[in-house]
């Protein structure tokens, strides 16, 4: 009988035994491995998926990191640029960290700083809570500014002087202390800073009151009326009040400590700006730098010879001028009291 093609007998071999199978038995590949893998290996080529997306490196956060990196750098640059640039002049720039008035001939009494820590009185000005009526009380005696004012001014100093009060912490170097040290002395503060949109002195949380001259010891150990110096604003309370009870004569050392104040505040902290303040104090320095030449000729007097010895003395005296002698600045140096005017937002001729 012929034999069916379609069936067959196959022979083959694993592990030197001889095996048959017929066609119709349907193996695979993956069954023979299963019973006899011991003795068949097979090789399967393997080329692996790439994903398109992943053959480049994802770089759009070194993009936005160099480009924020350059931002930073430009803004640096630009504030000290900004900062720099009014000190371009002919005044001698001083340390900042150091302010003084001219030294005082009144005697001074070395008792008050050979032993400082049993004649330190410490108030912190949050825990004063004066109430407005004795603000007012106290203002209305020994404060010529404020009597100026009209009824709504009134109350905006106040609120204003209240928070300033509240934000400092005063040592008195005395036996005993007066409720108008605190009072007074941010007055000063208020008076000056009135124009302005910030004037809280952040950077000078602590106000030394002595009862008059107090000993300096750098760069030379000297006298001093007040200073500033580090985050402390120091002041000789007899001088202070002089200041004041002589209110037409050009000299206050409580506005020029506080001149010396607000501008470290605004041009060497980098925070708590005014930008009012700072966008118009190149125009101040341009008038000024030419009112400090010319009075160094003869017959222009309008300034101290201290207050020509750099620019810290001119601009804080400047300031001394302005609210004491604003006619005779306006009469011998118009420009500048124009400027000193956009300046601090007042008009004292007025």
């Amino acid at each position: 009988m012929p034999q069916d093609s379609s069936t067959y007998t196959d022979k083959f071999y694993i592990n030197d035994s001889e095996y048959e199978i017929h066609s119709s038995h349907q193996l695979n590949l993956d069954s023979l491995i299963q019973s006899y893998g011991t003795g068949y290996q097979t090789t399967i080529p393997y080329t692996p998926y790439k994903d398109p997306n992943l053959e480049k490196p994802n770089m759009i956060p070194m993009y936005c990191f160099i480009f924020f990196f350059i931002v930073i750098f430009i803004w640096v640059i630009t504030e000290v640029l900004r900062k720099f640039g009014y000190y371009t002049s002919n005044f001698s720039y001083t340390d900042p960290d150091y302010y003084e008035t001219t030294p005082s001939s009144t005697p001074w009494d070395p008792t008050y700083d050979t032993q400082p820590q049993q004649k330190i009185l410490t108030y912190y000005g949050n825990e004063l809570n004066f109430s407005k009526p004795v603000l007012t009380e106290v203002l209305t005696k020994r404060f010529p500014y404020y009597n100026t004012l009209d009824g709504f001014l009134k109350d905006k100093f106040l609120i204003r002087l209240q928070k300033f009060i509240g934000s400092k912490t005063f040592y008195i170097h005395d036996e005993s202390g007066f409720k108008e040290m605190p009072i007074l002395i941010s007055a000063a503060a208020i008076q000056l800073s009135f124009g302005f949109e910030k004037y809280l002195l952040p950077d000078f949380p602590y106000i030394n009151i002595y009862p008059q001259e107090f000993l300096g010891v750098y760069p030379t150990i000297r006298y001093l009326e007040g200073n500033v110096s580090g985050n402390t604003i120091n002041m000789s309370w007899k001088h202070f009040l002089d200041g004041f009870q002589c209110p037409n004569d050009g000299q206050n050392v409580g506005l020029h400590e506080m001149a010396h104040a607000y501008h470290f505040q605004n041009f060497e902290t980098g925070k708590h700006e005014d930008q009012d303040f700072t966008s118009n104090f190149p125009k101040f320095n341009n008038y000024a730098n030419k009112a400090f030449s010319q009075e160094a000729l003869p017959g222009y007097d309008l300034y101290s010879d201290y207050a020509l010895t750099n620019f810290q003395e001119f601009w804080a005296e400047s300031v001394e001028i302005f609210f004491e002698k604003p006619m005779q600045l306006k009469a011998t140096y118009p420009d500048l009291y124009i400027a000193m005017c956009d300046l601090m937002n007042q008009q004292p001729c007025k």
